[in-house]
């Protein structure tokens, strides 16, 4: 019972940590884009929906140009896969086997993944939240982004494979529900913002 409260725990704390980082990768470029004062600034709600890189100059970010926002969009998603490739790396370097470490690292680098898909893959499909924004400012980019986002797929369901087999089911069942969870919110945010 203790090692089902500490892999729950640690799967809060790695699905947390993924949000965040992908709020931060919007935020970055907000700033950079003088939308936004502070990058580290975003709004991550304890039970995880609703998460914004806010708060953003509404003004500041519509005199963008479409350009802009769509690489804005784009952000969250770039953060994802620059930290599942580092939680990879780290998890190749470091073979840590099948300890609480590791465990983390696994639930840290699959749910990055699992988020680029979720957007690249799935939002495009139901075009909600960030995949919205890139639809409506640069529609173009729905196909590759499709192509990528499938070929994202593919190396997510590899990823979940690779997982030791100890942990294997609780990786694959905690990462599955956190993609249902999120194209879910997405869309209840996408219908509470129109």
């Amino acid at each position: 019972m203790v090692r089902w409260l500490v892999w729950a725990a640690l799967g809060y704390g790695a699905l947390y940590a993924v949000i965040w980082l992908h709020e931060v990768g919007h935020s970055v470029l907000d700033c950079a884009f003088g939308c936004k004062d502070r990058w580290f600034q975003v709004e991550v709600k304890p039970y995880l929906f609703y998460s914004t890189p806010g708060p953003v100059d509404a003004e500041r970010y519509w005199a963008l140009t479409p350009g802009q926002r769509t690489a804005a969009a784009y952000g969250g998603v770039a953060a994802n896969l620059l930290w599942a490739l580092a939680g990879g790396g780290l998890l190749r370097l470091a073979g840590l086997g099948e300890g609480y470490p590791a465990l983390f690292l696994w639930l840290f680098a699959t749910l990055h993944l699992g988020e680029a898909v979720s957007y690249l893959f799935i939002g495009n499909l139901y075009p909600v939240s960030d995949m919205a924004i890139v639809a409506e400012e640069c529609p173009r980019l729905r196909v590759p982004t499709l192509v990528l986002g499938a070929a994202l797929a593919a190396a997510y369901v590899l990823a979940l494979w690779s997982v030791p087999e100890a942990f294997r089911g609780f990786v694959a069942v905690w990462n599955l529900c956190a993609v249902a969870c999120m194209c879910g919110g997405r869309i209840a945010f996408s219908l509470r913002r129109k």
